[in-house]
């Protein structure tokens, strides 16, 4: 509802202002608010797209709350604007109201997500179903029953399960309330709202019906494959593996007996809150109401053998390859990057063996004879030995080759061989790229270029995999134990002995990363292509080699760490906002559609009035310009009265009355008279400055000094109208210390100006109106073209039509506006009484230079 500002409802402390006086103040406070929020309402928008558009994370709820202080900041415009109307722009409240609701509903949406079954089979999910139960269980239930291809038999806790099991114990409002405003990049604080979050989840009981559901589909599966079979519990969250890997950042529980999977279930849902996969989450471009845990619950593949696959080189797809990560017993060592793996390198085309790399595995790991997996060390004739023989290598290539057919494009395979030699696919989703987000993701981008050997730095390690490439240079910071993260500096390299996904968080903010241990198809190296943080694995030796502080240069692309700053190969880094694309993403981008763009541009057209708005700098653009209409129209009709308007004793022929709004003047405001000495108003002081420069002649008489006129100029004629009080009547200066409105009478014809000169560039601006005059149209019109022109040479853009001269100049600084003033001033004093003189067009150029010059009397010889 409308409100006036809370100055209408009371003068000035200690003034006796008239009711006139007053209602001028009322009006220039509102304009003052006007221009004050018009200011932060730009800014706002400014600032919300600095951070949009920028090339790193954003995070989604202080962009939410500038949205909001924007709509109070233009709401306020609106109603300034109607209070120093009189009302006269009522359409812009419903107008307004349909914008800001549309933006606010846009950022306040709210995901609920579609009652369904709270368990489904795997036999009955496809990749239609990934909203109801992630992208986990969708490609599987996709492998197995569209590409056709063995895995693992199971069942999917859907999403709608997740969000009972939320509302039942009430955690939903708990989560939002600790996660609002937290800082993903302040890592001891993001672990403490993480554990307090997870302490609720780990005590909250779930629904009788869906313990019931998920007991009874674990029964289900038990009959039809023996009693003695175990479950993988794993994480199958909304939105993973899809445009966004997720890789490593919710929990897996491996090795769950049927009476174990309900503490399994929570332990899964509560690791979407663990702080990495908030930090994550968050980065990307995820709201937290996008990722609901679905879980999916699959038998337990008692491996042999197992591993990772890609099926093209995530650093250079112009290498038609498909890579090969394995080791004895389960794959958890390959994913994780903790232990050394087998490496294979197989030729797309010829399907033959190109690289063949054996590690020594030391230790494996198995099913424990209770839940759980246990460690134990290799029989020593498998140590050093392939995991992998030609024909398993073969059937590998040949699944792999059939996914990525039915998919159609590059993908990270799991896998694992049982102790019976059945291959078993347990999860196949997107290949993140180095150097790829988003669009681009699939696309036959070319890898990074080898650079050339560096001579003039020592190398420090030559070695390793790029597991994503790029260059950087930093301080080593050698990391010992996993709690010291928090420590990590800013701007450093992370040297580790192996990679792992608890080094996520800080992503945001290190050059780089370097570890001993570790393979191209692990979690953390597909996280790092997805932050396009150089990365090198497996490198052996790096926290022996590398000290403690010292600058180094990573070149990941070519497995060499330099000593010192290398500046000739550290490239501009590519940034790509890595949110770019996401859900949050495409949120704001709607909601910025409906704030930055700016439609209405002429206030000429049309089509600039309160209906065509369609977004808030719409809004904004329409009331500012409304508002200096309104203030240019101020002094209209003002007549002099008694306590409110004081004479201005100026030294010139001209009755000025000044109407002091606030600062505008040193004499007090019972004062009859002031001085020019007296004026405190910076644009008035300016424009006076002008119209009493000391070449300025008010004399009525002429003489010989115009061009054109002839010897001598009967002062019967042409007596200066101004010359006691003469024809031009008084004169209005509503002023403050800002701030100038002034309407002139200055023989027959008149002029307005209306001006503002402050601290804030986008505030200032002048508006000049010209029109009348003694002669005849003619005359009156070149003087009007003079006017225009000389406006035009001082920068002003300027409007002309027979005897009238609209000109505008806005957001100069406020020293640029007071000369500007100072030369409107000369100009208006200066051409006064030219529509007498100019009878001829040819002179009208002769008056604009002989002004630009300084000749402000036109005095010149008789040619």
């Amino acid at each position: 509802m409308f409100k006036l500002p809370r100055l209408f409802s009371k003068s000035r402390p200690g003034e006796r202002l008239s009711a006139a006086k007053n209602i001028f103040y009322q009006k220039y406070s509102c304009f003052r608010s006007i221009l004050a929020s018009n200011n932060r309402a730009l800014e706002i928008i400014a600032d919300i797209e600095q951070t949009v558009y920028q090339d790193r994370p954003f995070a989604f709820a202080p962009v939410a709350s500038d949205a909001e202080r924007l709509i109070c900041e233009v709401s306020s415009i609106i109603e300034d604007l109607n209070a120093l109307s009189g009302f006269r722009y009522p359409e812009l409240f419903p107008v307004s109201e349909k914008i800001f609701d549309s933006i606010i509903t846009e950022l306040r949406r709210e995901k609920k997500i579609g009652e369904t079954i709270l368990v489904i089979p795997l036999e009955r999910i496809s990749l239609e179903d990934v909203a109801d139960v992630g992208g986990k269980a969708a490609n599987l239930g996709e492998v197995y029953n569209r590409a056709n291809l063995p895995v693992p038999p199971g069942f999917s806790i859907t999403a709608y399960a997740y969000q009972r099991f939320m509302e039942h114990n009430r955690l939903t409002e708990l989560i939002d309330g600790r996660l609002h405003g937290v800082d993903v990049n302040d890592i001891e604080g993001l672990a403490a709202v993480s554990e307090e979050i997870q302490k609720h989840i780990l005590n909250a009981e779930l629904p009788d019906d869906l313990e019931k559901s998920i007991l009874h589909a674990a029964d289900h599966l038990l009959s039809k494959i023996g009693k003695d079979v175990r479950f993988s519990v794993r994480s199958s969250a909304s939105s993973e593996d899809s445009e966004a890997s997720f890789a490593g950042q919710h929990s897996t529980v491996l090795n769950v007996s049927r009476d174990n999977i309900i503490s399994a279930y929570r332990e899964v849902v509560f690791s979407n809150f663990n702080s990495r996969a908030i930090f994550y989450r968050r980065s990307r471009g995820f709201f937290d109401q996008d990722v609901s845990m679905s879980v999916a619950c699959i038998m337990m593949v008692d491996a042999k053998v197992s591993g990772v696959l890609y099926t093209v080189d995530p650093n250079d797809s112009r290498h038609s390859v498909i890579m090969i990560n394995a080791v004895w017993g389960l794959a958890v060592t390959v994913v994780e990057g903790s232990a050394s793996t087998d490496f294979y390198q197989v030729d797309k085309m010829t399907r033959q063996v190109e690289v063949s790399e054996i590690a020594v595995k030391e230790t494996l790991l198995k099913l424990g004879d209770v839940d759980g997996i246990i460690e134990e060390s290799v029989n020593p004739g498998l140590r050093d030995k392939a995991c992998l023989d030609l024909s398993q290598i073969s059937m590998l290539v040949d699944y792999a080759l059939i996914l990525e057919e039915h998919y159609g494009f590059a993908l990270d395979i799991e896998w694992a061989i049982d102790q019976n030699n059945k291959l078993y696919i347990l999860q196949s989703r997107p290949l993140r790229r180095s150097q790829q987000f988003g669009e681009e993701q699939f696309s036959q981008k070319t890898g990074s270029e080898p650079s050339q050997p560096v001579t003039s730095h020592e190398v420090l390690l030559r070695g390793g995999v790029s597991a994503s490439d790029g260059t950087a240079s930093g301080m080593a910071y050698v990391i010992q134990s996993d709690h010291t993260l928090h420590h990590v500096p800013s701007g450093s390299i992370l040297i580790a002995r192996q990679t792992s996904p608890r080094y996520v968080p800080l992503m945001g903010r290190i050059q780089a990363i370097v570890t001993d241990v570790g393979s191209v198809t692990g979690h953390m190296a597909s996280v790092a292509r997805e932050f396009r943080l150089p990365t090198l694995v497996g490198t052996g030796n790096a926290t022996d080699i590398i000290p403690q502080g010292a600058e180094i240069t990573v070149d990941a692309a070519n497995r060499t760490i330099y000593s010192g700053r290398v500046q000739e190969i550290l490239k501009e880094k590519k940034t790509a906002n890595p949110m770019k694309g996401s859900p949050v993403y495409r949120t704001v981008q709607a909601a910025l559609k409906k704030i930055a763009p700016l439609n209405l541009i002429d206030p000429k057209q049309d089509s600039f009035r309160p209906e065509a708005c369609r977004t808030i700098h719409d809004l904004i653009r329409f009331s500012h310009e409304m508002a200096m209409q309104e203030m240019f129209h101020l002094g209209e009709n003002v007549e002099p009265e008694q306590g409110m308007a004081i004479l201005l004793k100026a030294g010139i022929p001209i009755k000025i009355y000044v109407i002091d709004l606030g600062k505008g003047l040193s004499v007090g405001t019972m004062a009859k008279e002031a001085t020019v000495e007296d004026i405190l108003s910076a644009p008035f002081r300016s424009f006076m400055k002008g119209m009493k420069h000391k070449d300025i002649l008010w004399s009525p008489h002429f003489g010989i000094s115009l061009r054109g006129i002839g010897s001598i100029i009967a002062e019967s004629v042409f007596r200066d109208p101004l010359k006691e009080g003469g024809m031009g009547g008084p004169s209005y200066a509503i002023i403050a210390d800002r701030y100038l409105n002034m309407s002139s009478r200055m023989g027959y014809h008149f002029a307005t100006l209306d001006t503002f000169s402050g601290p804030k560039i986008n505030d200032n601006y002048i508006n000049f109106y010209f029109k009348g005059g003694a002669a005849d149209i003619a005359r009156r019109s070149r003087r009007a073209i003079l006017i225009a022109m000389i406006l035009k040479r001082l920068g002003f853009k300027v409007e002309q039509k027979g005897d009238m001269v609209r000109a505008e100049l806005k957001k100069f600084e406020a020293m640029v506006i007071e000369k500007k003033l100072d030369m409107l001033g000369r100009l208006l004093a200066s051409v006064r009484l030219l529509d007498m003189v100019l009878s001829d067009d040819g002179e009208v150029d002769w008056y604009a230079e002989q002004f630009m010059n300084g000749n402000y009397n036109f005095q010149t010889a008789r040619s």
